[in-house]
């Protein structure tokens, strides 16, 4: 286990104090991510059970595919009002509470992953922030959320959503109450949206990463109101349902593409469902062990870093849900 540590700042001040010498510049989050191994699994962790959620969760996927593990515990800077008396501030606690989270933290990998790989770091910066930036060299990113409800959209906006709707790579979002010990990494029931969107492309290529070696993969696509020859298609197994019906099938396959060739023990299930996305998603994936899905899907809008879809599985999926976004650049 590695810890790369920065000092502490300097009792009223809101920035981190300089790297190294009188005269050095003060670290951004991007320079002490270069700490981040590359090709990793970055679990974002808080001493939070939804963030220990997810490091059992990412632990063990982690070790089903052989890749290091790296814990990623941010340290926030405040500013303070001038007139704060510096001997009331608890900074030797701070720095000794984000310590033992993740001294802890590796513990909780240890045992639920013995052997595995570990590396930390504590780099400055928000939650999103640092973990956005360690997205420019993680295999994939892990991160906890609360419950799931209505209600979750607006605490989601803390660091989940925001770290789905920007990090360079696939976003895992665990919640809290997730039943870790249920699911055998390596032989998982994936469902993935598959839209035929550049995203959901991506998304499937994931979506065989975490079923593999031995898993099944469930490809979703949905339609909803469709007209041919000017005639809105409401009738079953009529010609214009058939044939509707076969232009999603079409465009199922070439997201998919060769993928499955990669993964010749995984199953590979299809379904065109007449539904909403969302509806057609979350029905699929009620059993699942994971629901992926492209962060935009056909019908995105270019500005969105994230669609409606996806923000809805994010705060009602009934599993874990992983957002492929678009590629690093």
């Amino acid at each position: 286990m590695t810890d790369h540590e920065t000092p502490a700042p300097r009792p009223g001040s809101d920035t981190p104090p300089p790297a190294t010498g009188a005269d050095a510049a003060p670290l951004s989050p991007v320079e002490e991510i270069a700490d981040v191994p590359e090709g990793c699994v970055v679990v974002g962790v808080d001493g939070s059970p939804a963030a220990d959620a997810a490091l059992a969760w990412g632990a063990r996927e982690a070790a089903s595919r052989g890749l290091p593990v790296h814990l990623l515990c941010a340290r926030e800077s405040f500013a303070l009002p001038t007139g704060v008396v510096e001997s009331a501030l608890p900074w030797e606690a701070l720095e000794d509470g984000g310590k033992t989270i993740l001294r802890e933290a590796c513990e909780l990998a240890q045992r639920v992953a013995p052997g595995i790989e570990i590396t930390c770091s504590r780099p400055w910066g928000g939650p999103a922030q640092v973990l956005v930036a360690a997205s420019d060299r993680a295999a994939f990113l892990v991160v906890g959320t609360r419950g799931r409800s209505r209600r979750t959209a607006a605490v989601l906006g803390t660091v989940s959503l925001q770290t789905a709707s920007h990090a360079r790579c696939p976003v895992v979002v665990i919640r809290e109450d997730h039943a870790e010990q249920d699911r055998t990494h390596g032989s998982a029931h994936v469902v993935v949206g598959a839209d035929g969107s550049r995203d959901s492309e991506r998304a499937v290529r994931f979506a065989f990463d975490c079923a593999a070696p031995s898993g099944r993969v469930t490809a979703v696509t949905a339609w909803w109101l469709e007209v041919v020859d000017g005639v809105v298609v409401t009738t079953p197994e009529s010609a214009e349902w058939e044939r509707v019906v076969s232009g999603y099938e079409s465009r199922m396959r070439a997201a998919i593409g060769d993928v499955p060739a990669d993964y010749p023990d995984v199953v590979l299930e299809t379904r065109v469902d007449r539904a909403r996305a969302t509806e057609a998603l979350l029905d699929a994936a009620r059993d699942a062990d994971l629901l992926v899905v492209g962060s935009r899907g056909r019908g995105g809008f270019a500005g969105l870093m994230l669609g409606s879809v996806s923000q809805n599985m994010l705060t009602e999926a009934s599993c874990p849900v992983a957002v492929v976004s678009r590629l690093r650049t």
